[in-house]
């Protein structure tokens, strides 16, 4: 079997203000931006040194919008890894950044944790 994670979707309530954070906040870059009508925009941004894979920037629309927008700011933990976790969190600090926990030495590296714009919660990880 050949899988490959391509697209992760992170449910937002204004794409124009998620795409606003992630490429200035985190250096994210935009990959895709294609509407399709009725409320359809499909939006992807990605860290700009991993293409690869793709964050979906939905916004929810149609008839089950209101139960989707439940979902925002719920997403779990999904985890970034750096080269300097210290240096990173500094950075993303002086960007206005919610560092919810400061990086602290752990058996596998170093380990942050900082807030996104609705609330979800990311891992910052140096690994050992």
């Amino acid at each position: 079997m050949d899988l490959k994670l391509s697209h992760v979707t992170l449910f937002v309530r204004d794409q124009e203000e998620a795409l606003a954070w992630y490429t200035e906040k985190l250096g994210f870059v935009k990959r895709e931006d294609n509407n399709f009508g009725h409320g359809m925009r499909w939006l992807t941004i990605s860290p700009a040194n991993q293409p690869e894979i793709e964050f979906v920037l939905f916004k929810p629309f149609g008839e089950n919008a209101e139960e989707q927008l439940k979902l925002v700011g719920k997403n779990g933990t999904w985890v970034f890894l750096t080269s300097d976790c210290r240096k990173t969190c500094e950075e993303l600090a002086a960007r206005g950044v919610e560092i919810v926990s400061p990086p602290q030495e752990v058996p596998w590296g170093v380990s942050a944790l900082f807030k996104d714009l609705y609330g979800n919660i990311y891992n910052l990880v140096e690994r050992k």
